[in-house]
């Protein structure tokens, strides 16, 4: 029943064609279908209408269920997801030029994908991450794009996708492709006046990343990689990463003396440092002329990548916006090291661009909420002063759904505490020596290595996989899953991965901190600077919002799965400090552990 009243909550939203009328939903429930089956009954009464779906989750596809013979649904990916035939062939064509031994090996899984794929998206055959030049020689870029003059423009699956787009009632895109697409003062996407946002809690974060600007050498290398093909430009290309890795070596060392590990600036960087980028900026200017005398199209992206890097450059170098928060993250792998800036207040492109053409917005979640108040998103996304309606629904019936057990820890040390590691390295041994069943372990890094160092000395039969040391958290989650009673250690940063996880039957989730957000992250930083300015508390209207949104998002995870599971908080300051009551009302079945009883019996199923 609540589905239906979900979905008629929905249609009533997407059925204004006046003010903007704004909806905001939270559900227990998967609510795709009824918000799709509210869109399509909106479109049955008006075909000409377009109404957007934008969703975080990368399947777009198999988002769409059967719908009426009105509704014309498409969905449209990034341009970089698509793969370019003209550069497809080419590579066939000419595979001594263009591809490494290497990348032959890899691009027979290619050759066969695209015999009977139709959309050709990639990532239905290659990783960007571990494959990211091969991608790049291959994948439809707006550099390289001849349009209508390629030889396989009638054929090319980007195109095709553009056109069945702007010829839809219904389409969806990624979250990324719509903040490009707003960012960019709407130039990709066909018009419309009626959007769904689901997954609505990403918003504000994804708007911050994808309205600011970010380098990496890698961007550099990638692209000189790529277009290794040509001999001309090879010495200049080589220059350039020298250069860039020697600038990036400058930065570490000012990081190292001033004992930073982010450079947070707000005037020029070069005066702030004393780094100049002018002998990397003058290499690059070079390389572009060198490129821009070789005649043919497969030149054409790497003028265009180089001309983005210098502009980077110079933007991230200049620092002269005063709305962005520029930093540089200075890690000891200089290959690592980030450049970025990042909007303080990324709603007022929201405010300013987006709601003025919008007829209705929904925005839905299974976590956008406190205490059943939606104020936080309100606020996140500026929607002060907007027609709302807002509800939650919950599940129709509560009747075979499994509820987490969740339990917090009393008898350790705050983590605080100078004692909280060596106690807390000794509660996590004992819990893999005994828990029977499957173990998500999630703390810091520098807990992970140590507990890998005594794992190994105490010779367990369990396997256990330590992102880092075994792989990256993304690869280590298959193995975790295909494996029963293993154990998977993380980062406190990868509990976002389990809104999208399959947790095994009966797993049990340890969580050695309060997942409270990084206060020393720039942006963050900056927004709390601001409000102590105007004498507000950030810990109430920043920190603990953020804090109870994450925990609530973990546990709908959890719930989700619809199996046994355990959810159990190390951190002491649940039960012991004064906002640690508004941290327990979110869990229905949350117990207090004011001794260690990790037995045998604890882990059992029986518990």
């Amino acid at each position: 029943m609540n589905q239906l009243k979900y979905s008629e909550f929905v249609a009533e939203i997407l059925n204004n064609n006046s003010k903007l009328q704004v909806g905001l939903a939270e559900t227990e429930f998967d609510s795709r279908d009824g918000y799709l089956t509210a869109a399509a009954k909106v479109i049955d009464e008006n075909p000409s209408e377009r109404i957007l779906v934008t969703l975080a989750n990368k399947n777009l596809q198999k988002a769409l269920p059967s719908l009426s013979s009105k509704v014309r649904p498409a969905v449209l990916k990034e341009r970089f997801s698509y793969i370019c035939l003209r550069k497809f062939y080419n590579c066939i064509n000419n595979a001594d030029l263009y591809l490494t031994v290497e990348e032959r090996i890899n691009f027979f899984a290619l050759i066969t994908w695209i015999e009977k794929n139709k959309d050709g998206d990639l990532n239905e055959v290659l990783h960007y991450n571990r494959a990211p030049v091969l991608w790049k020689k291959v994948a439809c870029e707006a550099g390289s794009c001849l349009g209508a003059q390629c030889e396989h423009f009638s054929k090319c699956h980007f195109q095709n996708a553009k056109k069945n787009a702007e010829n839809s009632n219904l389409l969806l895109v990624s979250h990324r492709l719509f903040l490009q697409d707003l960012h960019m003062d709407f130039a990709i996407l066909p018009s419309y006046a009626k959007i769904i946002f689901d997954d609505a809690h990403r918003l504000s974060l994804e708007s911050q990343k994808n309205f600011g600007r970010h380098l990496i050498f890698y961007t550099l290398r990638n692209a000189t990689k790529q277009n290794s093909w040509c001999k001309k430009w090879e010495e200049q290309s080589a220059e350039c990463e020298k250069l860039f890795l020697n600038l990036i070596k400058e930065i570490q060392n000012y990081a190292q003396k001033t004992k930073k590990r982010r450079i947070v600036y707000s005037k020029n960087l070069s005066s702030e440092t004393g780094i100049s980028s002018e002998l990397l900026q003058s290499a690059l200017r070079k390389l572009l002329e060198i490129i821009e005398t070789v005649e043919g199209k497969d030149s054409m992206q790497f003028a265009s990548d180089i001309r983005k890097i210098s502009s980077d450059i110079a933007f991230l170098f200049a620092a002269s916006r005063s709305d962005l928060v520029y930093w540089v993250e200075c890690s000891s792998n200089p290959y690592q090291v980030i450049f970025n800036a990042e909007p303080v207040n990324p709603s007022v492109k929201w405010s300013k661009s987006l709601y003025p053409i919008l007829k209705s917005a929904f925005f839905t979640s299974n976590a956008i909420s406190i205490n059943g108040q939606f104020e936080y998103l309100i606020h996140r996304l500026a929607l002060h002063g907007k027609n709302i309606k807002s509800q939650i629904f919950s599940n129709d019936t509560d009747e075979g759904v499994s509820i987490p057990e969740v339990f917090a820890a009393d008898f350790l040390p705050k983590p605080t505490d100078e004692s909280f590691n060596a106690e807390l390295l000794k509660v996590l041994c004992e819990i893999l020596q005994k828990n029977e069943t499957n173990t998500l372990i999630f703390s810091d890094f520098g807990v992970i290595q140590k507990l890998n160092a005594e794992i190994k000395k105490l010779e367990s039969q369990k396997k256990c996989f330590f992102q880092g040391m075994d792989g990256n958290y993304f690869n280590l989650i298959s193995f975790f899953q295909k494996e029963a009673g293993s154990a998977l250690m993380g980062a406190p940063d990868e509990l976002k991965n389990l809104e999208d996880m399959e947790l095994p039957e009966n797993s049990l989730i340890v969580l050695s901190r309060l997942p409270f957000p990084d206060i020393k992250e720039p942006v963050a930083s900056k927004r709390m600077d601001i409000l102590k300015e105007q004498n507000k508390n950030s810990f109430n209207i920043i920190t603990m919002p953020e804090t109870i949104l994450t925990l609530r998002r973990i546990y709908s995870a959890i719930l989700r799965s619809g199996k046994k599971q355990t959810l159990l908080f190390l951190d002491s300051r649940i039960t012991n400090e004064p906002y640690g009551a508004k941290i327990q009302k979110i869990f229905p079945n949350f117990k207090s552990l004011s001794h260690r009883v990790f037995s045998t019996g604890f882990f059992s199923n029986e518990m």
